[in-house]
């Protein structure tokens, strides 16, 4: 199944266009939690920790079947 995962910023909705193929939902939120902690670390490098950002993650058909929020994929201790 086609999985779009559409980044969720300051109020700005960034689409994914091309979308990719997975087997089922675990894995499409599996990718969603890396896609999430890689943002995390490259936005960390700039001195920002984007803890309020999420991806929703939807369907072929564009409807939405799970939310990644990015405060859920760390721990900070």
């Amino acid at each position: 199944m086609l999985y779009r995962f559409n980044l969720l910023s300051d109020g700005s909705p960034l689409p994914d266009e091309e979308g990719i193929e997975l087997p089922n939902l675990e894995t499409a939120c599996f990718r969603a939690m890396r896609i999430a902690r890689e943002i995390i670390g490259e936005e960390a490098k700039i001195g920002m920790i984007p803890l309020g950002w999420s991806i929703e993650i939807a369907d072929d058909a564009g409807t939405v079947v799970a939310t990644t929020i990015f405060a859920d994929v760390v721990t900070i201790y």
